[in-house]
């Protein structure tokens, strides 16, 4: 009789594999076949689970998408209500773990969305979902358009993520936030939310 395999866990293993050769080999060498190889298997072990690249992909970014989430929320949780986009931003601008090479396989998902129809649909259901996100914090820490504050943002999040892969040293964590944080800063607030800035 054969051994009954978790399949969370299989996936979960996928996933760590895929965020491994991503790391040592760059996104783009992200294939079947080379995560297979990296599980130490056929690219059945892979292929039963995740029928083409696009799907290794997304489930590697779901995966880091669950562990994002739980972090987002708890950050979020223990913000006062004025510095709600402050916190959620520098959340989003900080790398732990496997951020940077999960950012590089987003940039991946960029790159190919024109052509994969399930990359499309997922960058775009991701980017209404951050979109959502900052513009709840920006009214909450009391912008006086909190959708240009939060399309603002959207916008520098997503270049930063481009500018700290070009070039990790110039653009380090730190000097990303700031300049962030001063062109947000400078919009107009509809009240005194009791907002942190920075001096």
């Amino acid at each position: 009789m054969p051994r009954e395999v978790d399949a969370d866990q299989r996936l979960a293993d996928i996933a760590e594999a895929t965020v491994q050769v991503a790391r040592t080999m760059g996104a783009h060498a992200v294939t079947i076949r080379s995560v297979a190889g990296e599980l130490g298997g056929s690219t059945t072990l892979v292929t039963n689970y995740l029928p083409t690249r696009a799907a290794l992909i997304l489930n590697a970014l779901d995966h880091g998408r669950d562990r994002w989430r739980g972090e987002r929320d708890a950050a979020l949780a223990a913000a006062a209500p004025g510095d709600r986009l402050r916190i959620l931003l520098d959340w989003s601008l900080s790398s732990t773990s496997d951020d940077p090479v999960l950012r590089t396989l987003i940039l991946e998902i960029v790159a190919n969305a024109s052509v994969e129809p399930v990359m499309r649909e997922a960058l775009q259901h991701e980017s209404v979902e951050f979109q959502a996100f900052l513009e709840q914090a920006a009214a909450e820490s009391g912008f006086a358009d909190p959708h240009s504050a939060a399309q603002l943002a959207y916008l520098l999040v997503r270049g930063a993520y481009i500018a700290t892969i070009e070039d990790s040293e110039h653009w380090s964590e730190a000097h990303v936030r700031g300049l962030v944080h001063a062109a947000i800063d400078a919009l107009p607030r509809a009240v005194d939310a009791g907002h942190h800035r920075t001096t």
